[in-house]
């Protein structure tokens, strides 16, 4: 049994539009194989019978390239690049600096084939798809006991916050929904989940790998209050 978590820039069930974003990225990739993907939560199109072939040195340099390219309008915020961090922190003279130096260089770093399945481990994440939910988000939520803080990004292009109240709406996938971590902890019991913003501009990247020293100060105070806090009650 799990008595506390503290999910942070992150969601319980990847959305649609992050599904979109992650098929571009894929796409791109692909296209250095001359393969196109099947789908979301699918790998390339194959055809019945072909050997699969492995990535040919410079398949994988252009393929991987490209992937960073477009990694890179996501993973730091529109605010981080307005206020010109990739030259300010990290030290690149200009923008195409920054993404050969930081961009593409982190990209080639990776195996294609190893991106490929953390891709479709991403695009199929649900914590309710499972037994006994079967697909019921709400359900899953209802059935955590952990006591639970949730740190969404303000920033975080993939799993945003907004933090203002939404119109109402039947359908669980309408434009008007709350954002994936308020609708999480508000399907959560009363008194398991609690909400708080990450108030960083580093995007998705506030979350890791610790580049921005003030969000990890930020981080590890608010896990260092959040355990202390639990543990008294």
């Amino acid at each position: 049994m799990m008595d506390f978590a503290v999910p942070f820039c992150g969601s319980a069930k990847t959305s649609i539009h992050n599904q979109v974003f992650l098929e571009g990225v894929k796409s791109a990739m692909l296209a250095a194989k001359t393969q196109s993907s099947a789908g979301s939560k699918e790998g390339a199109i194959t055809v019945r019978g072909e050997k699969q072939r492995q990535w040919s040195a410079k398949e994988k340099e252009v393929g991987m390239k490209a992937f960073g390219r477009g990694y890179a309008g996501w993973g730091f915020s529109q605010a981080f690049y307005r206020e010109r961090l990739h030259e300010k922190h990290y030290g690149f003279k200009d923008l195409e600096s920054f993404m050969q130096g930081f961009w593409e260089s982190w990209a080639c770093s990776k195996d294609p084939e190893n991106m490929l399945v953390m891709l479709q481990t991403w695009q199929s994440g649900d914590c309710s798809n499972q037994e006994p939910y079967n697909g019921n988000f709400e359900k899953a939520m209802q059935s955590i006991r952990a006591k639970t803080l949730v740190l969404p990004c303000k920033t975080d292009l993939y799993f945003p916050y907004v933090g203002k109240p939404h119109f109402k709406s039947n359908t669980t996938e309408a434009a008007d929904r709350p954002e994936d971590s308020e609708y999480e902890v508000a399907h959560m019991s009363p008194g398991v989940g609690r909400l708080e913003q990450f108030p960083s501009i580093w995007g998705h990247w506030a979350g890791g790998p610790g580049d921005s020293k003030d969000d990890l100060k930020w981080l590890d105070g608010h896990l260092r209050d959040f355990f202390a806090g639990e543990k008294l009650k």
